[in-house]
Parts: structure tokens; C-alpha cells; sequence
């Protein structure tokens, strides 16, 4: 098959990589900055480079405000430009893809698939958050996990499978979430379970708290109090759970880490990325 690889971090110039050596032919765009392999050729324009590819290959996230996510690109490039490039039939892979690009690509005859919303790729990618976070803790702290005091809030994959790390290492363990059920479950699990309005008056009794939902759920007044050499980690994206202008301006340690796993495991990362674009490929062909 010929992929057409476009835009991304690292874990789009890994992706090259492992395409090659399964076989096919990969060409990139909006990575001109990367090092790829001499095998990967850079083409110098879109069309040439999604002409005649059976799958074109956008990142995770796919886009930022209308614009393709490509660090490693010379130049910005416009969605909607990418989109008028592409040839009818063409299945694109990409995350987070808005719907404005989504409906724009079926309007064009194209089969657009949103990975993010695919449960075997969400769950390998929330392991992966979850293990690159408890690193971060580890890097940046003088307290070990053993013992610790930690708060996670959310209860999504990201926060369930990141609790459950916590426990496994020795942390006492809670939960905040909005639900009864999941409160319940995390309490079924052997968790702490808080609603986010007990949150203020227990805040000083934890080492460590991590956020994984992108909705304000700790206030500023919340902040305040948070114990000396508390460690905030936000693994949300924007606007994230917190006022982090504030948070550091009162001298609160602040980690903002969104999409973990393609800056501590963008191998692993690739790796998913390729798995459930095979397998979108072999549902096509079914």
C-alpha cells in the first residue's frame, strides 16, 4: 500500500519508519524539519504527496484552530487546503478531527476516521498517559509514590487507569468525580471517592494531584489550598482544570503534560497510531 504521512511530532516520523520496514511505500509531508530515513521521501508539495495513496495519515491531534498540528513543517498549512488536495476514496486517519474537517471530507468523497474515538486506540493511548505521568511525578518530586497522597480528578481511562497505577505503587489514592456510579466504582476499587465540592477542605492533604479532565473543576480558591510542595500535574487539554497562571503565581509546582505519550513513549505511541490504522483499513476492506 502507499501511505501519505502528514504533519505531526515524533511519533509521525517513527510512524514513516515502521510503515517502510512493513512494506510499503510512505511518502511525508510537513515534516520537513525531521530527520527521517533516506527511504521517506519529503514531497515537496501536498498533492504529490497524497497522489495515488491509499491512506493518508494525519496526527494526533489532528489540527490547532483550523490549522494542520505539524511542528516539524517549514509552513503552516491550512485544513481546508489539505482537504481540496486529497483524491476521492482516500481513507484519512487523523485525531481530534473537528467537524467542520470531518464533514468537509465526506462532503469530498473521502472516508475520514477520527482514531480518538476508537476504544482499543483510546485505551492503549491512556495506559501510555498514565505511565508517562507517574514518571513525571517521579522526575520531579523528592517524595516517593510509596506512601504518597495523591488526587486524581476525572475518571475517564486516563484517571481510572492512572489510580489504579498509583495504588499498585504504594500511594493512597483519591478519586474525584462528578458521577455517583463512578464514584462508587472507585471506591469498589479501593479508592478514596470525592465529589468535586469536598474537594477544598481536604486539598492540603495530598502530594500530589493530577487532573485529566479539560473542564475548570479546581477553582482559584481551591488552589490557595493546596499544602507547600504539593505537585500539580495537568494532563488535560485546554483549558485544562485549572487557572495555571494562578496556580504558579501563588507558588504552586505546576507540570502541564498534555498528550503524554507522544513526548515519554512516542515509539510505543507510533506503534498504536499504526495497529488501529491497520485495522481501520482492513474494516474498509471488509
Amino acid at each position: 500500500m502507499k501511505f501519505a504521512v502528514i504533519g505531526g511530532d515524533r511519533r509521525a516520523v517513527l510512524l514513516c519508519s515502521m510503515l517502510a520496514r512493513d512494506g510499503h511505500r510512505v511518502q511525508s509531508f510537513a515534516l520537513e524539519k525531521a530527520e527521517l530515513p533516506g527511504e521517506i521521501p519529503k514531497a515537496g508539495c501536498l498533492q504529490g504527496c497524497v497522489y495515488g495513496a491509499d491512506c493518508v495519515i494525519l496526527p494526533v491531534p489532528a489540527e490547532k484552530g483550523g490549522f494542520l498540528n505539524a511542528p516539524y513543517a517549514s509552513g503552516p498549512c491550512r485544513m481546508d487546503e489539505l482537504i481540496s488536495a486529497l483524491w476521492q476514496g482516500q481513507i484519512v486517519c487523523g485525531g481530534k478531527l473537528s467537524e467542520k474537517s470531518r464533514l468537509g471530507m465526506i462532503a469530498a468523497g473521502l472516508h475520514p476516521e477520527d482514531i480518538l474515538q476508537r476504544q482499543a486506540f483510546t485505551v492503549g493511548n491512556a495506559a501510555l498517559t498514565a505511565e508517562g505521568a507517574v514518571g513525571l511525578l517521579m522526575e520531579n518530586s523528592e517524595r516517593s509514590i510509596l506512601g504518597s497522597h495523591a488526587l486524581v480528578c476525572g475518571w475517564g481511562r486516563i484517571g481510572r487507569i492512572l489510580a489504579l497505577r498509583l495504588r499498585a505503587m504504594g500511594a493512597k489514592v483519591a478519586v474525584a468525580a462528578r458521577g455517583p456510579g463512578d464514584r462508587a466504582l472507585a471506591r469498589a476499587m479501593g479508592c478514596r471517592a470525592l465529589d468535586y465540592c469536598q474537594l477544598e477542605g481536604v486539598l492540603d492533604g495530598f502530594d500530589f494531584i493530577l487532573n485529566t479532565v479539560p473542564a475548570r473543576v479546581l477553582t482559584d480558591p481551591m488552589l490557595c489550598c493546596l499544602a507547600e510542595g504539593a505537585l500539580l500535574l495537568e494532563l488535560a487539554s485546554p483549558p485544562g482544570g485549572f487557572d495555571r497562571t494562578l496556580a504558579e503565581n501563588i507558588g504552586v509546582r505546576v507540570l502541564a503534560a498534555p498528550g503524554l505519550p507522544g513526548k515519554t513513549a512516542p515509539y510505543s505511541a507510533a506503534e498504536l497510531i499504526r495497529d488501529e490504522v491497520y485495522q481501520i483499513i482492513r474494516e474498509q476492506e471488509e
